[in-house]
């Protein structure tokens, strides 16, 4: 019995000290230009700040990236550099360059990397994503206002996945409640560092324009003119099928097939604030002298932690709705979110 409890007890050392050891293995390691080596794990760089987790502390160390001179890892990393490019693997020290980290089998600069996240071997890994909240009231005429908001972001090498989606909703005295809803995804595989192709899909439910329901598919691609890991300007374009059921029965419901060009830039670079603007112009091609205008503004000012405050406003425009409706569905909104 006794030899039986010693060996038991030797297996669970044996245990404690593999576990202790793989934990090791895997633990990143950042090397200050002091000298000094801050062992755990790397959380992401972002904003010329590497953020990394320790067992020692309850709380994130943030290091200025001008402060660090290396950094090892044996976990897969998503990287992108000043100038647009994307690379995928562990991080070693390059020997042979001073200042520089091996991505996989690429060498880059520290002064070059502008951001970086892990990149795990499991799919849900990958996400980012958002959600805000707001809610406003004023006693005159009892007007009240609640918007939601949420965005879930997807992003290997090679695949950029955005999908958003709102709701508002507005009632006040001796005035019909309306609401608005919106779903839309925009799927890129880039092709190297400047091109992509996409396709894209649009909700629209608007009391306003008295939409049930707009549905719009298209693909095309696109190229960014302008592309960092903290900014970017991108300008695409395809074609489209746009179909349209309205709240009144007695309007037919509508086809259309569409071209599309848009324009989107983003930008992290303000610092206190992330910007998000995007504009699609679409003309139909085969509803004479119809063309749609979608546009979007997202100010995201950045709060401890990563809670925001939004200011967003959106403008729907149709230039030949059915008689008797709204061309135009446009507003604005303040609301709380976090990034997660």
């Amino acid at each position: 019995m006794l030899s039986r409890m010693r060996c038991v007890t030797c297996l669970g050392v044996v245990l404690i000290l593999v576990t202790a050891a793989r934990a090791s293995a895997q633990a990143d390691v950042v090397t200050m230009v002091t000298g000094e080596r801050i062992v755990g794990e790397i959380k992401k760089v972002e904003k010329d700040v590497l953020t990394i987790g320790t067992t020692y502390s309850d709380a994130d160390f943030k290091i200025e990236w001008d402060k660090i001179a290396s950094l090892e890892s044996d976990r897969q990393f998503l990287i992108e550099t000043f100038d647009g490019k994307r690379l995928a693997g562990s991080l070693k020290v390059d020997a042979a360059k001073k200042g520089t980290v091996l991505v996989g089998t690429d060498s880059v600069p520290l002064a070059d990397l502008a951001a970086l996240v892990p990149f795990e071997r499991t799919f849900w890994s990958r996400f980012d994503a958002g959600f805000d909240f707001g809610y406003s009231m004023t006693q005159a005429n009892s007007a009240k206002q609640l918007t939601l908001g949420g965005t879930l972001l997807y992003r290997d090498r090679q695949v950029v996945d955005t999908a958003l989606a709102n709701v508002f909703k507005s009632s006040q005295s001796n005035a019909p409640d309306t609401q608005r809803w919106d779903f839309g995804n925009d799927f890129r595989y880039l092709l190297g560092d400047r091109w992509y192709a996409n396709t894209t899909q649009d909700f629209l439910n608007s009391d306003e324009q008295k939409l049930d329901l707009r549905t719009t598919i298209g693909g095309g691609g696109g190229r960014y003119l302008l592309r960092t890991a903290a900014q970017h300007l991108a300008l695409g374009g395809g074609l489209a099928w746009t179909n349209e059921k309205y709240t009144d029965p007695l309007i037919p419901t509508k086809d259309s097939a569409e071209a599309y060009i848009g324009t989107e830039f983003m930008t992290e670079k303000l610092k206190f604030a992330d910007l998000v603007t995007r504009l699609t112009y679409y003309p139909s091609l085969t509803i004479d002298d119809r063309y749609r205008l979608n546009y979007k503004f997202d100010l995201d000012f950045n709060l401890p932690g990563d809670w925001y405050l939004r200011i967003g406003i959106f403008e729907n425009f149709d230039s030949l709705p059915p008689p008797g409706l709204s061309r135009n569905d446009y507003g604005w909104s303040n609301s709380f979110g976090l990034k997660f």
